[in-house]
């Protein structure tokens, strides 16, 4: 019990994410005071997701995670995982941004959103958004975060310090997780751009980079890679009492390991549901057919049209 009860911290992050609550629980009546009830109690409901995702993100950092995430590898790969996947998805899902909005008087709302969208001379702002927002940013930023912190001369600096751990590798995981996301999971007043086609393979391409990943931790490393850990062994070596401890090569072997089943199982559901999605459209159904039957079905109104060219002979 002591691993769940001690090492809790960083109450001014809790105390933050109870305030994003409190905004958004306030946006949220905003808006179900002028909405019918059907509509209220969806919003409602989309909202316990969102909310969900903020309480799995402040307990990643506030729990006892934090602290041992510091200290083994696998434990950080976990809290890797939750803050970059879990979270973010979730909070997507749940769509914010409306109530977000909502949440400022609507006289300071209407003046922000003349300021940003109409003023003309606003032009770069509403480009850098449009980057920063566009699929191609989102993708590129998800993998390059996940592969530059795992590599050993950017990682072990920061997991030496941690608030470089809490200030900077994990706002980076959720920043670019909810980016991500938002490329798949429809979150109003943001739709997906992105093709059925092409979610399959911005999944299929940041899954293997997770597994070349988790290979290079593993099946391809000789020893270990990382700092983490070693000052628990240390101090399991220097005392005369009894430590549990942990390899540091089988910490980051499990670690790898970890990495390797939770990318399978974020991506194979998305993936999934990306599938179906191109059979719920004649395009997209005739573009899967034509790649994996080497022809092209014909769409409704064709076969309409060569009936009709039948009968007429």
């Amino acid at each position: 019990m002591n691993y769940l009860t001690h090492h809790w911290g960083y109450p001014e992050i809790a105390v933050v994410a109870f305030l994003v609550v409190a905004v958004h629980e306030r946006g949220l009546r905003v808006l179900n005071a002028r909405s019918t009830r059907v509509h209220a109690r969806s919003r409602r409901r989309r909202m316990w997701l969102a909310y969900a995702g903020i309480a799995v993100a402040t307990l990643s950092v506030v729990s006892p995670l934090q602290y041992w995430s510091m200290e083994y590898f696998w434990v950080h790969m976990i809290q890797h995982v939750t803050v970059m996947l879990a979270a973010p998805a979730l909070y997507v899902a749940g769509a914010p941004a409306i109530p977000l909005v909502f949440a400022v008087p609507v006289t300071t709302r209407r003046r922000l959103l003349r300021r940003v969208f109409l003023r003309p001379e606003r032009p770069l702002l509403r480009r850098i958004g449009a980057v920063v927002f566009s699929p191609l940013f989102a993708i590129i930023a998800f993998n390059a975060v996940m592969v530059v912190w795992m590599l050993p001369s950017v990682f072990n600096p920061v997991m030496g310090n941690p608030k470089l751990h809490v200030g900077l590798m994990l706002p980076s995981f959720l920043v670019s997780g909810l980016l991500f996301w938002l490329q798949f999971i429809p979150s109003r007043p943001w739709r997906p751009t992105l093709s059925p086609f092409a979610r399959v393979g911005v999944l299929l391409f940041t899954n293997l980079v997770m597994t070349i990943i988790a290979m290079s931790l593993s099946f391809f490393a000789s020893g270990s890679l990382y700092d983490i850990g070693n000052s628990m062994l240390h101090l399991a070596n220097m005392s005369s009492m009894t430590h549990t401890t942990l390899n540091p090569f089988a910490d980051q072997q499990i670690g790898a390991a970890i990495l390797w089943v939770c990318g399978d199982f974020w991506c194979f559901p998305a993936l999934v549901m990306a599938l179906r999605l191109t059979t719920h459209d004649d395009t997209n159904s005739s573009d899967m057919d034509e790649v994996l039957r080497g022809r092209r079905s014909m769409t409704v109104d064709e076969f309409r049209a060569l009936a009709r060219d039948e009968t007429v002979t």
